[in-house]
Parts: structure tokens; C-alpha cells; sequence
């Protein structure tokens, strides 16, 4: 029989297929009788067992090992004993390589899915997912980011803190939670905090009186989309008061055919969705002064210049009619929040949570395919895998000093040169828009 399996100290004496499985008949190569391992003495035989175990696939067939093992007893101490073969875990009843096979592919696959491809079960799969787990945690590190983005997400049965580095486009860690109990010990142990010069975050103070303390260098910038928001809110409550003011079905035609009118931007509009806010002028003055009140906000952030960008706010504050109550909240929220919404203009590049936020609906895409992994398990599957991780991970040379002159023989100076120059690799996270690519592509 042609050995197919190669495995060390094993040979296939049969194979059939049950069940959409292959069962290969597996026995040692050697039968030669052990000492005991308690005594010393010679054993003898005394029957064999039998065993199953989970193989790598062949042909796109999960494979069953049928492992036949004479069982030894030492007629000294009455000692049991069945010869151990190394290619085999008894702990997950798996050979080692495929173990090792689902290591490395259960970052990037549903658990579920593996169990098909491996036959293993599904509980198998993420015991195995939770060793390897273990063993990341304990080996990877990243960089710490210059740019951090912080934001928060209701997943996995509760609110978790996303943290990413911008400048990479990569996330750098998922949080269990996002109160200041496990943020402050979080920043406060978070290695070469000197190096983070903006964080990019929304309102929510204790994100600020979580890291401000333990980040030296940093500056924050509230995050932009988060400000102008502020402003199509305020308009939803402007046109939901002027629709009350109203019969059902007038309404009804607020709601379904100028509330999403109302909430784009002008650039987008098509000609027919222009016509018809101008109409609105006409009918509903109100909402159309609303709408270019939110419009002239959002337009604060098309100034280059930080003094200009001001002016212009303070302008938009002044020019505030009485009749849009729901706008002066916003004037109140941004003076609360003035130096931190103004440091955009201060940073050398604009920067923005909108890769954090891509990252989060990702999350909540992976935790779907999953169908409701553990905490663990999807912030592993966001963090260490290994195709989005290898996008970000650079090696540089280290100066070790090497090639330098060493000494000098009068007029002839001798310089030693390495053989091998060696590099240091640095790791920035999780690269967002691979990791975008894999979690669609598990999802079609």
C-alpha cells in the first residue's frame, strides 16, 4: 500500500470512506516490546487498542486515523502501558499537523467552517484557537501608535473600547470594556507612551481623563465627523418639531420624502432633489433655513486655517435665529469642547476616526459570521491576523556597531564586517482595509 500519510513510525494497513470521511487503518511500524517505564522490567503484550484521530484533509475529505496500538503490561508491577506515537496529540485526539493547520487558519475562518474542512468539532477547533490564542498575547506587541484613534462599539454583549493606530490604518486593541477602571490601568502600563502625540476621539470625557495623564505628548483632537453630526442632528429635531405642526399626511411626506433630502449634502443632490429643495424654501421656510444652517456648519471645516475656522464658527453662533432652538446646543457643546474640536487645524495632517470606524462595523461583521464568538476569540481574530498584521510590519537594521575600524597595524587599518546584518521587525497592528478584504470575502 502506498503510503500516502508519511508519518514517522506508522504505516496505513487499510483505507475506506464512511460517512463523507476517509478512515485510514494506521499501525506502528515497529512491534518490539517496551520496558516498563516504572520498573524497568520487560513487559508483555496484553491486546491492543483502538483509537481515533483527526487528520489533515486529503482531497478535500476530512481524514480519520484509525490507530491500532498493542498495549503492554509489566508482569513486575502489573503496569499498563500503550507505546505514545509522535505525530499524535492525544489531548485533541489530532495529529500535531493538524493542530498546527488550524492554528493557522483560525484567525482568518469561522469555526464552524473548519470543522467541515478538518471534521473536527467545533469545540475542538476553539480549544485549540484559545491555546494558540494564549500564545499570541503572550509573544505579539505592536508599536504604539503616534496618531491613536479611541472609540467605542456595543459588541459581543457589551460596550468595548476600539483602539487604533491611524497613521497605519491598522487597530492596535480591543478593550473588554471602556469605563476608566480598565482604561486608566490600561494607559498607564501602555508601553513607550512618549510616543503618542494625537489621540482622535468623540466627546466622551472619560476618554480624556483616562489617557491625558500617562500620554505626555499628547494632544487631542475630537473627531470631525462626530462634530458635524452634531449639526444634521439638530436639523432632525428641527424638522420633526415643524412636522408636528402638521396633518398626517403632510406629515407623512415631511418624513418620507424631505428627511433624507434635508440630511445630504448639496453636492449630492440630482437636479430633481435641487428642484425640490427650493421648493422647500417656498413651503417649508423653517426647514429650509435649518438645512442651510447645517450646511454652513459643516462648511466651517473647509477652512485651511485654524483662525479662519473660528471666525467662521463664531459668525455661524452669532447669525443663530431664535426659531432653531436645537442649533444653540450645538454652539453650547462646541465652546464646551473649543480647544479640543479646534486642534484639528493645529496637527500637521487632518486627522480623523474614520478608519476606527470602518473598523468597527468590521467587528460587528466578524462577530456576525461567527454567530457569537467570545470576547477573546474575535478580538483575537481582529488582532493577530497574520495577513493584515504582515501589511504593517516593517524591518529595519539594526546599528550594532559592526564595520567599524578595529584596530590599526601602522599605516593599515583592518575593519571587520558581519556576515549577517541584523534586523529589527516592528509590528503596527492589524491593517483595516486588509482586514476588509478577508472578513467580505468570508462573508460572500
Amino acid at each position: 500500500m502506498i503510503d500516502l500519510l508519511q508519518l514517522e513510525n506508522a504505516t496505513p494497513t487499510d483505507v475506506r470512506s464512511e460517512h463523507g470521511k476517509l478512515i485510514v487503518t494506521v499501525e506502528p511500524s515497529s512491534d518490539d516490546v517496551p520496558l516498563c517505564p516504572q520498573c524497568g522490567q520487560k513487559m508483555y503484550k496484553h491486546g491492543k487498542r483502538t483509537n481515533n484521530f483527526a487528520d489533515t484533509p486529503i482531497q478535500m475529505q476530512p481524514v480519520v486515523l484509525e490507530v491500532i496500538r498493542t498495549r503492554y503490561r509489566c508482569s513486575a508491577c502489573n503496569t499498563m502501558h500503550t507505546p505514545e506515537l509522535s505525530f499524535l496529540d492525544d489531548k485533541r485526539r489530532a495529529t500535531h499537523r493538524l493542530i498546527q493547520a488550524v492554528r493557522s487558519r483560525c484567525l482568518d475562518k469561522t469555526f464552524s467552517a473548519l470543522g467541515e474542512d478538518t471534521g473536527l468539532v467545533v469545540n475542538t477547533i476553539k480549544n485549540i484557537a484559545l491555546d494558540y490564542i494564549e500564545e499570541l498575547e503572550n509573544t505579539v506587541q505592536f508599536e504604539t501608535p503616534t496618531i491613536m484613534g479611541i472609540d467605542e462599539l456595543n459588541v459581543a454583549g457589551g460596550m468595548r473600547c476600539v483602539i487604533t493606530n491611524i497613521a497605519m490604518r491598522s487597530m492596535y486593541d480591543l478593550l473588554e470594556d471602556r469605563t476608566q477602571n480598565t482604561l486608566i490601568p490600561y494607559f498607564r502600563s501602555l508601553p513607550n507612551p512618549e510616543n503618542v502625540e494625537w489621540v482622535c476621539t468623540d466627546m466622551w470625557r472619560p476618554f480624556k481623563r483616562s489617557f491625558s495623564p500617562f500620554l505626555p505628548n499628547a494632544k487631542l483632537v475630537i473627531d470631525k465627523f462626530h462634530v458635524v453630526r452634531m449639526a444634521s442632528e439638530a436639523l432632525e429635531k428641527e424638522r420633526k418639531k415643524l412636522q408636528a405642526l402638521h396633518d398626517k399626511s403632510f406629515r407623512l411626506y415631511i418624513k418620507k420624502s424631505l428627511r433624507w433630502l434635508t440630511l445630504k449634502r448639496p453636492d449630492s443632490l440630482n437636479e430633481e432633489e435641487l428642484e425640490a429643495l427650493e421648493q422647500l424654501g417656498k413651503y417649508l421656510p423653517e426647514l429650509k433655513m435649518a438645512y442651510e444652517f447645517k450646511e454652513a456648519f459643516y462648511q466651517i471645516y473647509d477652512f485651511q486655517n485654524k483662525d479662519e475656522a473660528m471666525t467662521a464658527f463664531e459668525q455661524w453662533a452669532d447669525h443663530l435665529p431664535q426659531e432653531l432652538p436645537a442649533f444653540k446646543e450645538v454652539v453650547k457643546t462646541v465652546n464646551n469642547h473649543r480647544e479640543d474640536i479646534f486642534a484639528y487645524w493645529d496637527s500637521p495632517v487632518k486627522i480623523s476616526n474614520a478608519y476606527t470606524e470602518c473598523n468597527n462595523g468590521l467587528i460587528k461583521v466578524a462577530n456576525r459570521l461567527g454567530r457569537g464568538y467570545t470576547f477573546e476569540v474575535l478580538r483575537a481574530k481582529m488582532l493577530y491576523n497574520k495577513e493584515a498584521r504582515r501589511i504593517t510590519t516593517m524591518g529595519t537594521i539594526m546599528n550594532s556597531g559592526r564595520g567599524r575600524v578595529t584596530s590599526t597595524t601602522g599605516n593599515t587599518s583592518k575593519v571587520t564586517f558581519p556576515t549577517k546584518i541584523p534586523r529589527m521587525v516592528k509590528e503596527y497592528g492589524a491593517h483595516i482595509p486588509t482586514l476588509e478584504e478577508i472578513i467580505f470575502d468570508e462573508e460572500s
